[in-house]
């Protein structure tokens, strides 16, 4: 959906924020869809690899500035469409916005942490769109609406509607189009849920997905077992 959003007609440079998930799924559906290029913003290793797998080209946020290089990339013009797959969640103070938003929820001043969004706005394209997929949860502060309206941006947004998408998807997987397990990076049990849980939270162990089944474990190979019928 996050793809969708941005009404990929072939040949445009989307941008992602967030290289969860969410975002390598939104990567590999922009090249579905037809993009050109997907830049991929995030910090983590492992993330950042997994993006560059799936053909992105790739940028740290805590070792550049974004908005330069993403008007590098597009020799000033700006991203066709930006992808917020961050949300309220982002935990690393990347910039003095991002700090100033820390300080906000922690003193109650906030329910937000807005600066991916704020980004994603200022490095979107004129008549481009933002396409926010990233939960927010409240009401959101210093929000550059002044420059998204001289600039005649479009923002779509919702909660992915699961049962529209899933026969589509499952179209893909059925056709070879995609094979969603490439980002499942752990396998447990529910027993183990929990843990696991604190691993994926702490970014830890290079975990990006879980998969976990009742009565599960891992084969020969790796996988889950199937747990009995």
């Amino acid at each position: 959906m996050a793809a969708e959003f941005c009404d990929i007609k072939g040949g445009e440079t989307i941008a992602i924020w967030g290289c969860g998930p969410v975002g390598q799924f939104a990567i590999k559906t922009a090249f579905l869809l037809g993009a050109e290029r997907v830049i991929a913003i995030d910090t983590l290793p492992e993330r950042l690899a997994l993006a560059r797998e799936s053909g992105a080209e790739t940028r740290d946020f805590m070792a550049e500035d974004i908005y330069e290089r993403v008007m590098e990339f597009t020799r000033g013009r700006g991203a066709d469409a930006c992808i917020d797959a961050v949300g309220i969640e982002p935990e690393t103070m990347a910039s003095a916005d991002s700090m100033l938003d820390r300080i906000k929820v922690a003193t109650f001043m906030g329910t937000d942490r807005p600066h991916v969004l704020r980004q994603a706005i200022h490095c979107c394209r004129n008549f481009g769109v933002v396409s926010i997929v990233g939960v927010y949860g409240g009401f959101l502060d210093k929000i550059p609406f002044g420059s998204a309206i001289n600039r005649g941006l479009t923002f779509r947004m919702a909660q992915t509607p699961v049962q529209h998408y899933m026969p589509r998807l499952l179209t893909l997987i059925e056709d070879g189009a995609i094979d969603p397990g490439f980002v499942i990076t752990h396998t447990a049990s529910l027993e183990e849920g929990p843990d696991l849980y604190k691993t994926f939270r702490a970014k830890e162990d290079g975990c990006i997905k879980v998969v976990m089944k009742p009565r599960g474990g891992r084969d020969g190979t790796g996988h889950p077992e199937e747990a009995p019928s």
